[in-house]
């Protein structure tokens, strides 16, 4: 079945919406019939059935459902603000991934990125987001922030869990439970002694993603999927299978 995206709040059983340019264009491209039946995503929870039409030029869908997901264990990545194209296919994979939340962090070595991202890219990185639901069936995409500050940050953050990116920490642990998570992970060169200090004192533990070095997106991802593989074996455990 073919999911296709909807605005955030359009859903509602018994109407007709019509599909974005770009939305109208990924049915059209797969080919999709009159009448073919579609899951309805919103990036915010919807997880409905649709059924396709078309008018003209224009491609619509009856909500013939409008069922919401309940949100995931709340799983933010803030991530040092690298080159813009690889902070993008970062934020596809952390849909497939589950994370809720994706911070573009301001660090030292990340300032002199001439293909850095920047707070104009921001509602680009969000659709990639969204366009990640497709491939992994998610009803939740990440919401993606605009840059900030790694002191702003590391003020602001109050997650009970919290992980530094470190090659120098332990690794991550073996089971986990629902209570949010951060991870921060430096930019392209890593954080600085000091960024590094500052990230400790604000509660941020070491932990090891790898064996070897890691690009800030790769590192990124690394976390996300040990986070899963934890939460899901915490659930196992939690309930006695």
């Amino acid at each position: 079945m073919i999911a296709v995206l909807l605005a955030h709040g359009v859903a509602e059983a018994g109407t007709r919406v019509p599909l974005d340019a770009d939305e109208a264009h990924h049915v059209r491209v797969r080919r999709a019939a009159d009448g073919a039946a579609v899951r309805l995503l919103d990036g915010a929870g919807l997880d409905g059935r649709g059924t396709l039409h078309f008018e003209g030029r224009r491609a619509v869908v009856e909500i013939v459902d409008a069922s919401r997901a309940a949100p995931p264990a709340p799983l933010t990545l803030a991530v040092g603000a690298g080159d813009r194209e690889r902070f993008g296919w970062l934020a596809e994979k952390a849909a497939e991934l589950g994370v809720t939340a994706l911070i573009p962090v301001e660090a030292e070595r990340a300032g002199h990125v001439d293909t850095r991202l920047r707070a104009g890219q921001v509602e680009r990185l969000q659709r990639r987001a969204r366009e990640g639901l497709k491939q992994s069936g998610a009803a939740w995409a990440p919401l993606i922030h605009p840059p900030v500050a790694l002191a702003a940050f590391l003020a602001g953050s109050d997650a009970p869990v919290r992980w530094l990116a470190d090659a120098t920490g332990d690794g991550p642990p073996a089971a986990l439970g629902t209570a949010a998570l951060a991870v921060l992970v430096g930019p392209e060169g890593g954080l600085t002694d000091a960024e590094r200090s500052a990230a400790r004192a604000a509660g941020f533990h070491p932990v090891a993603l790898g064996a070897n070095i890691l690009r800030f997106e790769t590192a990124a991802l690394a976390a996300a999927a040990a986070v899963g593989i934890a939460r899901a074996r915490g659930a196992r455990e939690g309930s006695g299978g």
